[in-house]
């Protein structure tokens, strides 16, 4: 019986060694556009929307057969970081840098809406994220001491800006990282918000859509181009963050933390982390497959970011997934596709 136990025990750890084995195999894309791509929204299988620089938007509705290349009008001098879309038709991009601007389309790119301007200096736009279809919400580095979020309740026709009074001071060189548009999540009822360049790497974070905010320490690396440049969620609780130093990309220092109480208590991950500085982490939900991408490369976990493999070493800015697929895009409107298979 104690022999029949053993071997039970040994068969069910190579199954389980077997199954947390993915097989990823990107598949580079034909090249659109030499822009540079730092905006991502996979829909779905079908539709994936990206946008970056010379006021570029991307859209592709069969699955990257084929893409739509368009160029919003008098937007050629804005970065567009970070995108977001509902559908083939229904779309937002926001620009980082001095001229804030974001425009929304309801059909699928063929005109745009500025829906909303702010050339307040010190103003700089790091990404945006949606609840659901109405409720939004994005965030530029601090100005007066104080990050500034503005919130739409009406599908990004319109925006607001939240009351600064109720969000806490900001640390000296504190700020967000437009690198792939993933430094802020709304998921449920919270909203996460990541920080670094300065003294610390926080994260900002509302337990309540936004009616209350309060920062959370990370051991994620710290200084001067260092910090949290993208976060996921799994649900409610558990989350991960990828960063490390944007200077030094090849250093596996502080650039992976994990989360299993909302955000408010953080785990290092020091080892079997991703292989360098990362600007993009996304989930798989129903896989609990991670992917985490930047420029020396990408790597994956099966166990929630405790450990990491790599894929390989070429680089991506952003990454995100559909039900069966993994699409990342990059430096000079590169772009690869990776089909999960079950």
């Amino acid at each position: 019986m104690k022999h029949f136990t053993m071997v039970f025990l040994w068969i069910f750890l190579i199954i389980e060694v077997m199954t947390a084995q993915v097989n990823i195999e990107w598949e580079k894309q034909n090249r659109v556009t030499n822009a540079h791509l730092r905006g991502l929204c996979v829909v779905d299988d079908a539709v994936t929307w990206a946008s970056g620089t010379k006021g570029t938007v991307l859209r592709t509705d069969n699955g990257g057969d084929s893409w739509q290349v368009m160029a919003i009008p008098n937007a050629s001098d804005l970065d567009f970081r970070d995108i977001h879309a509902f559908d083939a038709d229904n779309a937002m991009v926001i620009s980082a840098g001095g001229k804030a601007r974001i425009f929304r389309t309801e059909n699928g790119g063929d005109s745009w809406e500025l829906v909303y301007q702010n050339d307040q200096k010190g103003i700089f736009f790091d990404g945006l994220d949606f609840k659901d279809a109405q409720n939004g919400m994005a965030y530029s580095d601090p100005i007066d001491g104080k990050f500034v979020l503005i919130q739409t309740k009406d599908g990004g026709s319109s925006w607001t800006n939240v009351d600064a009074q109720l969000l806490p001071p900001s640390l000296e060189g504190e700020a967000g990282y437009a690198a792939s548009g993933t430094g802020i999540v709304w998921q449920k009822d919270h909203i996460w918000v990541a920080t670094g360049g300065g003294k610390s790497s926080r994260v900002l974070h509302s337990p309540d859509n936004g009616q209350s905010w309060e920062f959370h320490d990370t051991p994620m690396v710290v200084g001067e181009g260092k910090g949290i440049f993208s976060m996921a969620f799994l649900d409610a609780q558990y989350g991960v963050l990828v960063g490390g130093s944007y200077i030094d990309s090849t250093n596996v220092s502080g650039n992976c933390a994990i989360s299993s109480d909302s955000g408010m208590s953080w785990e290092l991950i020091d080892s079997q982390q991703p292989k360098g500085y990362r600007s993009c982490v996304a989930v798989h939900p129903a896989k609990k497959l991670w992917i985490a991408v930047g420029r020396t490369g990408s790597d994956y976990s099966t166990n929630n970011g405790k450990t990491w493999q790599a894929i390989e070493t070429e680089g991506y800015y952003v990454c995100g997934f559909a039900k069966q697929t993994i699409w990342a895009v990059g430096k000079s409107g590169k772009m690869a596709k990776a089909v999960l298979r079950d």
